[in-house]
């Protein structure tokens, strides 16, 4: 992932907030104690913990505090003594604090929840739901260039017999085992997913067949070697479409390799591609 224009964001975002809590210094200097503007700091406060993180949070929280204590002393008792000044800074401190922290822990919260509910939770792979926003936005990417879309099914033959046999630890860890291969296999461009029980779906965009063939070859050799799924007796099943031009719905190419996917488990093959 290109890190570049996140810290050109990040960079913007921190000026940005840094000229608003200003913007509010400057206000509540011209009004001064006749007219109470504090909350407005909230908004820039509120906007770091979203954007920035807790560490823009705290940041900006302590930017505020300095801030609204240089514009509160030039309405304070001219001999205001230093245990008030302290009294001030911490309790405006913690109120500013305590707010962007709550936004920034809310939107953790929410990137954790939308990750979550794109993530197989046993595999670490995405999802159904992952997958097909994946493939919504890579699809029509290909379809407009007119470049190839391949897209597998796996299925591991014979697990429901292991996992009856071994115990649902072991099948699990075949699943992991079989994410990981997965993982190693393909590029950081393709989709990878568990979609079921034991079935596995990778798309590969702009791959043509001999590039697909490649990758899914490695994932069943790897399958193949491995002392765990060789002592269990499950074997890999793949059904490879190819649409060399993107001009299929994802739906369509899924149930198409689907299709062909079960014809391979019927014909003991290693694959059927089109």
């Amino acid at each position: 992932m290109n890190r570049v224009p996140h810290r050109v964001a990040s960079v913007a975002i921190y000026l940005a907030v840094s000229l608003a809590v200003l913007g509010v210094g400057y206000i509540d200097l011209l009004t001064g104690s006749d007219v109470h503007v504090v909350s407005l700091y909230f908004v820039p406060l509120a906007l770091a913990g979203w954007r920035l993180g807790r560490s823009g949070a705290f940041a900006t929280s302590l930017a505020a505090t300095l801030v609204w204590l240089f514009a509160w002393q030039q309405e304070a008792p001219r001999h205001a003594s230093p245990a008030l000044w302290v009294a001030n800074f911490c309790t405006q401190g913690v109120a500013f604090l305590t707010v962007s922290m709550l936004v920034a822990l809310l939107n953790e919260r929410l990137r954790l929840e939308a990750r979550l509910r794109r993530t197989d939770s046993l595999t670490g792979l995405a999802n159904r739901h992952g997958f097909l926003d994946g493939a919504g936005i890579v699809m029509p990417l290909c379809r407009r260039n007119a470049r190839p879309v391949a897209l597998a099914y796996l299925d591991l033959d014979s697990f429901k017999q292991a996992n009856d046999r071994f115990g649902h630890a072991f099948g699990d860890a075949l699943l992991r085992q079989c994410s990981d291969f997965i993982a190693a296999a393909v590029r950081a461009s393709d989709i990878a997913a568990r979609i079921g029980g034991d079935e596995f779906v990778v798309m590969l965009p702009e791959a043509r067949l001999d590039e697909a063939t490649a990758v899914l070859d490695r994932v069943v050799d790897a399958i193949e070697a491995s002392p765990d799924f060789r002592r269990a007796g499950v074997t890999a099943s793949v059904g490879l479409v190819v649409d060399e031009a993107a001009r299929m719905d994802i739906l369509g190419l899924m149930r198409l390799a689907d299709e062909r996917m079960y014809q391979v488990k019927q014909d003991g093959k290693r694959a059927r591609s089109a």
